[in-house]
C-alpha cells in the first residue's frame, strides 16, 4: 500500500510537470522575446547617440576653429601692439634728445644775442670772441637741422599713435567676436558633455582603471608605456571577442609615416621648440607654446582619449591614442573638457590654458619614441591660411 502510494504521488508530480511545462517554455519565449526587444533598443539608442555625437562634433570642430582663427588675430594684435610701442618708446627717446640739444643751442644762441659786443671783446682774447661769433653763426644751420629732425619724428610719432588706436580698435571688435564664439564652444560642449554621461557607467570603470595606472606610475614615461599596455590588451581582447563571434575588427598598425595635416593644439607662437633647451635645461621632446590666458586647446589628430587629469608637476593633461602608433600628450591645461574613453576628431577641444601662465606643452610619440610633429603643423597652417 505504502508503495503504491509513492508511485501515486511520482505520477502526480509528473503530471504536474506535463502540465506546466508549455506555461513554463511560454514564460522562457516571452522572456527572450524582450531581452531581444532590450537588446534592440539599445543599439538602437547607440546609434542615435552616435550618430547625434558625429553630427555635433562636425559642429564643434568648425566652431573651434573659427575660435582659434580669431585668436591668432588677437594674438598678432598683441605682438603689433608690443612692436608699435617699443618703436614709439624708441621714437621718444630721439625726441627727448634732439629737444634736449635744441635747448642747449637756442639757450646759448640767445645768450650770445643778449651779451653786447664791446662787452663781449673784453671778455677775452679778439681772436677767442671771433672764433665764437664764428660758432655762433654756423649755430644756425644746426638749429634749423635739429628743428627739422624733430618735426620728422613728431609726424613718425603721430603715426604711431593712429596705428595703435587702430590696431587697438581692431582688438577689441576681435575679443567681442571671441566671447560670442566662447559662448558657443562652450554650448556645444555642455551638449557633448550630456551625450558622455549617457554612457557614464562605462566610462567611469575606464577611468577608474586610468586612474589605477597613473597611480602606479612615478614618471610620465612610465605613465605613457603602462597606457599603451593597457591599449594593446584591449585590443587583443576586442580581437579575441570578434574572433569568437565571427566579426571582422580592424587592426591598428603598429607603426606608420608622420600623419600629415597635424593641427596645432593652441593658437600662438612656439616658445620651445622639439630638440630645443627647455627652462630647465633639458632637451625638450615636444613643443612648448605660447598662448593667450585661457586659450582653447585642440586634439591636434583624431583619436580615443586614454587619459585626461591631473599628473604630478604637469598638472592637467590629456593623453591621445591615434591610429599607426602615435599618441599625443597636450600639458599645461587650466581646464579639461573631455573624458577618458571620448573619440575626437582632429581640432575637436580637449581644454583651455590656464589663466595665468599661458604656456602648452605638445608631445608627439611613435612606440613610445618622441617625433618631431613641427613640420606637419606648419604645412597645415599654411593650407588653412590660404
Amino acid at each position: 500500500m505504502q508503495g503504491f502510494t509513492k508511485a501515486m504521488v511520482l505520477c502526480g508530480a509528473a503530471l504536474a510537470l506535463c502540465l506546466a511545462a508549455p506555461a513554463y517554455a511560454k514564460n522562457i519565449k516571452a522572456e527572450l522575446s524582450q531581452k531581444q526587444q532590450s537588446a534592440a533598443a539599445l543599439e538602437k539608442k547607440s546609434k542615435e547617440l552616435n550618430n547625434e555625437l558625429g553630427s555635433l562634433k562636425t559642429k564643434l570642430v568648425g566652431t573651434a576653429a573659427t575660435l582659434r582663427a580669431t585668436e591668432d588675430k588677437l594674438a598678432e594684435t598683441d605682438r603689433a601692439l608690443k612692436d608699435l610701442q617699443a618703436r614709439k618708446e624708441a621714437t621718444q627717446k630721439i625726441l627727448y634728445k634732439d629737444h634736449d640739444a635744441l635747448g642747449g643751442l637756442v639757450a646759448a644762441a640767445g645768450k650770445f644775442q643778449r651779451t653786447p659786443k664791446p662787452q663781449l671783446l673784453l671778455l677775452g682774447n679778439p681772436l677767442d670772441s671771433a672764433r665764437a661769433a664764428m660758432v655762433m653763426k654756423g649755430m644756425i644751420p644746426a638749429l634749423h637741422g635739429h628743428a627739422t629732425e624733430m618735426q620728422v619724428q613728431l609726424k613718425e610719432m603721430a603715426r604711431i599713435e593712429n596705428q595703435i588706436t587702430a590696431q587697438q580698435a581692431e582688438q577689441t571688435l576681435a575679443l567681442k567676436k571671441l566671447k560670442g564664439q566662447q559662448e558657443d564652444v562652450a554650448e556645444l560642449l555642455k551638449t557633448r558633455k550630456g551625450i558622455y554621461e549617457k554612457t557614464e557607467s562605462e566610462r567611469q570603470q575606464q577611468e577608474r582603471e586610468v586612474a589605477a595606472l597613473a597611480k602606479e606610475a612615478k614618471t610620465l614615461e612610465e605613465l605613457e608605456r603602462k597606457l599603451a599596455e593597457k591599449a594593446r590588451a584591449e585590443e587583443k581582447a576586442a580581437l579575441a571577442r570578434a574572433k569568437k563571434q565571427g566579426t571582422p575588427v580592424a587592426r591598428s598598425r603598429a607603426s606608420g609615416p608622420l600623419p600629415s595635416g597635424l593641427v596645432q593644439p593652441v593658437a600662438g607662437s612656439v616658445y620651445t621648440g622639439f630638440g630645443a633647451t627647455d627652462d630647465i635645461g633639458a632637451t625638450s621632446e615636444g613643443i612648448t607654446f605660447t598662448a593667450r590666458a585661457g586659450a582653447m586647446v585642440v586634439t591636434p589628430l583624431a583619436g580615443s582619449v586614454k587619459f585626461a587629469g591631473p599628473f604630478q608637476k604637469y598638472k592637467q593633461i590629456v593623453i591621445i591614442e591615434h591610429t599607426g602608433g602615435y599618441h599625443s600628450l597636450i600639458a599645461g591645461l587650466g581646464r579639461i573638457d573631455t573624458v577618458v574613453g571620448a573619440k575626437l576628431d582632429a581640432g575637436e577641444p580637449v581644454g583651455t590654458a590656464e589663466k595665468t601662465e599661458s604656456k602648452i606643452y605638445y608631445e608627439l610619440r611613435r612606440g613610445g619614441e618622441p617625433v618631431n610633429p613641427r613640420q606637419s603643423m606648419v604645412a597645415q597652417r599654411k593650407q588653412d591660411k590660404s
